[in-house]
């Protein structure tokens, strides 16, 4: 089992998030997918199932999510508690947003983690950044 794993917190362009999750799903890497509850259910299960042929592809509980709220904390929370419960050989969680896009290959992400098995990798800039 992969030790990457990718949480997504997605609430537009549900069609381009449908591309990445597939790309890094299709490459032994687990994916947790938080759709915010504001997404109606229609796009919501449509989404769904354009990926329910991914055994490695999850989608966690769904909360309503406000920019600059705590709600995006708690949907990263819960995906990545499954994440970790339903896949655990992962040992990295990658965040990403429904837009990012993979510029680098998963081999070249995992060998980069193996080689720095002691690093945390978090972003964190004060506000005046």
């Amino acid at each position: 089992m992969s030790t990457l794993g990718f949480k997504m917190l997605c609430h537009t362009a549900l069609h381009r998030a449908a591309q990445v999750a597939r790309h890094w799903a299709e490459r032994d890497c687990p994916v947790v997918i938080h759709v915010d509850r504001q997404v109606k259910r229609k796009r919501f299960e449509a989404f769904r199932k354009e990926l329910s042929d991914l055994e490695n592809v999850r989608f966690s509980r769904r909360v309503r999510c406000e920019w600059g709220t705590w709600s995006l904390v708690q949907a990263s929370q819960g995906a990545s508690e499954q994440l970790l419960a339903e896949f655990p050989g992962v040992r990295h969680v990658y965040l990403a947003s429904g837009s990012c896009l993979p510029l680098r290959p998963v081999d070249e992400l995992r060998a980069y983690l193996a080689a720095r098995p002691m690093t945390d990798f978090i972003e964190s800039v004060t506000i005046q950044d």
